[in-house]
């Protein structure tokens, strides 16, 4: 970074920001039951804003680069100049100096020896997997991640994290009269207490086997349906994410309105950046605004909204800590980590106050939109509910519905609840939502 800063200063640039990550991750891939091959990867990137202040207008320019040549850093930055004095937008500074709170972003002993922690956790994996003789393993990868992220910019902003994560992906393969089926999960964990193989290898392996013996669904209009942790993550995320960004305030798109009501009275849903083991904790946001924990709805009540910089400095308010930084360097007004409120009940009483419904625990592909919150997704995996208890596999039917419409029928919140990236999510029960084979 002092690189980098160097050139930007012998230029007399004013208005700069240097976004910097040092990626490393340790890879296991796994063919069968053994590891076939291990691999190390490194990638190295940074990004350059510099802004361009003329009058009520700042123009933003920005480029990414991964050479630490100083003529190359030197093309980016004059690219950069070029870019902010032709792209006049809105007025935006950069955050000035703050003291965002310290927050455990990594693991010591997976800092430390990685590559041991890697060795250990897969040696862990196989073992659980090669005890489930019902089930066949094909392929699968487990990785240890390493993030060093910093932060600098023209306001004395200086800020560095050290972050580590896991991800893991496996497939399952159960095999019965001639009918295979295949089970594929993937995710990412912050945590190595909440990878716990012996609970999801169990999992995965009834579902791999259960699909064996699924069938289509009946059609229903108005269905009860359980959402897993997972489920949910995919439903909602985006949506909150969207309608509660000062983004949409201020394009007068959200369907929020401060103090009116957003959602059932047993749904609260919160932001919060400094949500222990969530996958985006960090004291600070892409911006380097302190994160903080946002109470979004409290109640079924729309309480707060989440702003970034440009949109705070829009409406005349402050960044609540939601600035994020995308693939390309650019900033998002969205959220960091989501966590809604544990409600009342275990899954098994929620699951026996249903007389007819269904569990999903998996779809092919749920993407709401963002904007009307509708969707329409495959199941891959779930049950039948019948007189309050679990039936039947289910799968290919398909579940319609609007995001909006499901938390205001929010039935029951289960008080267990789960980590799945960035959210510690229940499963929820919903009312209403079509289903249709």
């Amino acid at each position: 970074m002092n690189v980098i800063e160097d050139i930007i200063n012998s230029k007399k640039i004013q208005d700069y920001e240097i976004f910097l990550i040092d990626h490393t991750a340790f890879e296991s891939i796994i063919l069968k039951d053994r590891v076939d091959n291990n691999r190390e990867i490194n990638n190295f990137e940074y990004t350059l804003r510099v802004l361009s202040q003329k009058d009520n207008e700042t123009g933003v320019g920005i480029v990414q680069g991964n050479s630490l040549n100083p003529k190359d850093i030197e093309k980016n930055i004059d690219t950069c100049i070029r870019l902010a004095n032709t792209n006049l937008n809105t007025k935006y500074y950069f955050p000035d100096k703050s003291s965002p709170q310290k927050v455990a972003t990594s693991d010591k002993d997976v800092i430390n020896n990685p590559l041991k922690t890697k060795e250990d956790l897969v040696e862990e994996l196989l073992s659980e997997i090669k005890e489930k003789k019902e089930v066949t393993p094909t392929f699968g990868r487990f990785r240890v991640h390493l993030d060093k992220i910093s932060l600098r910019n023209s306001n004395s902003v200086d800020l560095h994290t050290l972050k580590s994560y896991f991800f893991i992906e496996f497939s399952l393969k159960a095999q019965q009269n001639g009918k295979l089926s295949e089970y594929w999960p993937f995710l990412i964990i912050k945590e190595k207490e909440q990878l716990d193989f012996s609970k999801r290898v169990e999992k995965w392996a009834k579902l791999a086997q259960d699909n064996l013996k699924a069938v289509v669904p009946q059609p229903e209009n108005k269905a009860k349906i359980i959402f897993s942790p997972q489920v949910l993550h995919n439903a909602l995320n985006t949506v909150i994410s969207a309608h509660a960004s000062g983004m949409a305030y201020h394009q007068k798109m959200s369907r929020f309105h401060i103090d009116k009501k957003a959602a059932s009275e047993n749904v609260s849903i919160i932001d919060n950046g400094l949500m222990e083991g969530g996958l985006a904790t960090n004291g600070w946001d892409g911006e380097g605004t302190p994160h903080q924990r946002n109470e979004i709805i409290k109640n079924g009540i729309f309480k707060r909204r989440l702003y970034d910089q440009k949109y705070a400095l829009l409406e005349n308010t402050s960044s609540t800590g939601n600035g994020r930084r995308a693939k390309d360097g650019s900033i998002i007004n969205g959220i960091s980590n989501l966590e809604i409120k544990a409600g009342d009940m275990d899954l098994d009483e929620m699951i026996s106050n249903i007389s007819a419904g269904y569990f999903i625990e998996q779809f092919s592909w749920l993407m709401p939109s963002q904007i009307t919150g509708t969707f329409g997704a495959e199941i891959r995996a779930g049950y039948s509910i019948k007189d309050g208890k679990i039936g039947h596999p289910i799968k290919l039917g398909n579940v319609s519905g609007d995001v909006f419409d499901m938390i205001n029928n929010c039935l029951y919140i289960t008080k267990k609840r789960e980590y799945f990236n960035n959210c510690l999510f229940p499963h929820m029960a919903f009312a209403n939502l079509t289903v249709s084979s």
